[in-house]
């Protein structure tokens, strides 16, 4: 890449990061995500192809693929959980550590309890689903700068923060894939097809120590090679060492 193309592209990064809006850059087989500094809200929400009242929270989830804001201002993460596997269905994209998480979100007093589907936006357990209320993403808080720069089954994960960070912080890096279907032939979905968007298909963390209100740290590319996801996109967020709730995150489709 040319010297006049870089400057032009870190140009129209300055400018747009003012605005609040995520940047996403493709160079030389690289690509970055940049969120702004106000917080990204991360949807989240704990499903499995277990639970009969799983799918229509999952159809609405789907919806959120055309949304302008997708990424810019909030990401929706779907978090299979592994609890409901007893009764017959294994789920394949269910993971322990997702169970864990939604646990430990009611363990610090985010959450009052652990079912599904559950709905956790920004750390704060959120039930306006059930009543047909918006998303509330209308955060403007400023939490600081997060980058995921991809390359060579790499990503290096760089945060700017507004305030001091604990001296470690975990940092999660989620591979989502889109329009999935699963038959399932047991459980309470048995004879039914099963859509997924935004689902977890690879995931792993990692606990970083931090420098004051900064943080730095490559970590490999999750990539099991379990699912086949023809679109895919990441999600990077970080969070306090043993508290899940999301401190900043950044995400996009991946190429």
């Amino acid at each position: 890449m040319s010297v006049i193309c870089m400057q032009r592209i870190l140009c129209t990064i300055l400018c747009l990061l003012p605005l609040g809006l995520s940047v996403f850059v493709n160079s030389a087989n690289a690509q970055t995500f940049v969120s702004p500094k106000q917080q990204v809200n991360l949807v989240e929400v704990y499903s499995s192809q277990g639970c009969s009242s799983c799918p229509p929270a999952e159809k609405w989830l789907s919806q959120f693929k055309e949304d302008q804001r997708l990424f810019s201002q909030f990401i929706p993460i779907n978090l299979h959980v592994d609890y409901w596997d007893y009764i017959g269905w294994k789920d394949p994209y269910a993971l322990s550590a997702f169970t864990k998480r939604q646990q430990n979100y009611q363990r610090f007093g985010h959450t009052k309890n652990i079912a599904t589907p559950g709905f956790v936006v920004n750390g704060k357990g959120w039930n306006g689903w059930f009543y047909r209320q918006r998303l509330p993403i209308d955060n403007q808080l400023a939490v600081g700068e997060l980058s995921a720069q991809i390359k060579a089954q790499e990503v290096l994960v760089s945060f700017d923060g507004v305030k001091p960070l604990p001296p470690f912080a975990q940092a999660h890096i989620a591979i989502l894939g889109f329009d999935q279907i699963t038959r399932v032939t047991r459980g309470e979905n048995r004879g039914r097809a099963l859509p997924h968007d935004f689902v977890v298909i690879d995931y792993q963390q990692a606990s970083i120590k931090t420098d004051g209100s900064k943080l730095t740290a490559t970590l490999p590319l999750p990539h099991s090679g379990k699912f086949v996801s023809n679109k895919k996109a990441i999600v990077v967020w970080l969070s306090e060492r043993f508290d899940p709730k999301p401190i900043q995150a950044v995400g996009g489709w991946l190429e």
